[in-house]
């Protein structure tokens, strides 16, 4: 919905500045809008001032902001911290005009690890969710993940206390070659917005602390699901573990899921040139990261456009 444009106060004569006013608001309302919105992601990367990064930054206030001390991210709105961000209805609905409802599945994230005594735990359910726009030949991807709090909850129950999975980031396969643009949007109350995207395969693990980067460099390269330092003590990550490598097959979003706080990820979309056949659905095309010691990845299916993905690196 379009804010009120100003209006002259009643003293000021008729016509003085009342087109002035409107349209010096009008561009300040676009320019606002413009901030917003779906953000392409080169196959190149993007360039800094010290290298090459495959992420882009999107919310950038709370811990990715290092002038800060605070801890807490500012949500996005139409008018502020709204980088990669778009307001929808609904997670069902289209998140743009002209496309509409083509698939979509909800499917069931397991754990079966020594973490789990090698038993089955039902950790999260993920919403898989195709939109398509025929006549501009293009697909959304829509990525949503809820943590459950069933007794699974806790993975591992011979540690004291309650172990929950707790989701650093969120990546989805299915792009190799093509022109891409990412977003995401707001539903849950308590859910944390994308702080950064990368076109990688790789999660790289981030605390408010030096040494972490908020860009990781593609170089040294690294092209593993999770870099970082996988202690739980307090430590300081060498260069080459912050860096994560080019994948034009794979998108990763970083945020923060888990219970009890934050049970829900916001939806994330990929949208992507598509063809006018069924999406197919391609084995561990989701794949769900703790970046947080102990490292975890979760893989669950995933509707593609319709070719293998590259990567063949196996869940943990």
């Amino acid at each position: 919905m379009m804010p009120a444009m100003p209006t002259p106060p009643a003293s000021r004569k008729p016509g003085t500045c009342f087109k002035r006013c409107w349209a010096t608001g009008l561009l300040m309302f676009l320019s606002t809008a413009h901030a917003t919105g779906f953000e392409p992601m080169p196959i190149s990367g993007v360039l800094l001032e010290h290298g090459s990064s495959a992420y882009i930054l999107c919310n950038t206030t709370g811990k990715f902001d290092p002038a800060s001390r605070h801890m807490a991210p500012r949500k996005p709105t139409v008018g502020h911290s709204n980088a990669c961000a778009i307001f929808p209805d609904s997670e069902i609905a289209a998140p743009l005009p002209g496309f509409k409802l083509l698939k979509h599945a909800n499917r069931q994230a397991v754990m079966n690890n020594a973490l789990t005594g090698q038993t089955d735990k039902k950790i999260a359910s993920v919403m898989d969710v195709v939109w398509r726009n025929p006549a501009a030949g293009e697909c959304i991807y829509g990525t949503r993940v809820l943590a459950l709090s069933s007794a699974d909850a806790d993975y591992n129950m011979q540690l004291p206390g309650k172990q929950f999975f707790r989701i650093t980031d969120i990546a989805r396969g299915g792009f190799a070659g093509q022109d891409i643009e990412v977003a995401y949007a707001m539903y849950a109350t308590g859910a944390e917005p994308v702080y950064r995207i990368g076109r990688s395969f790789t999660a790289v693990q981030y605390y408010k602390r030096p040494g972490y980067e908020r860009q990781p460099l593609t170089e040294p390269a690294f092209r593993e699901a999770v870099n970082g330092v996988e202690t739980t003590e307090r430590a300081v990550p060498s260069f080459s573990q912050q860096t994560a490598s080019l994948n034009d097959d794979w998108v990763n979003f970083t945020t923060l899921v888990g219970l009890p706080k934050r049970p829900a990820s916001p939806m994330l979309y990929v949208k992507a040139p598509c063809s006018n056949e069924t999406p197919a659905e391609q084995p561990q095309a989701i794949r769900l990261r703790q970046a947080i010691a102990p490292f975890i990845e979760l893989s669950v299916p995933g509707f593609v456009p319709g070719h293998t993905i590259n990567s063949t690196t196996p869940q943990p």
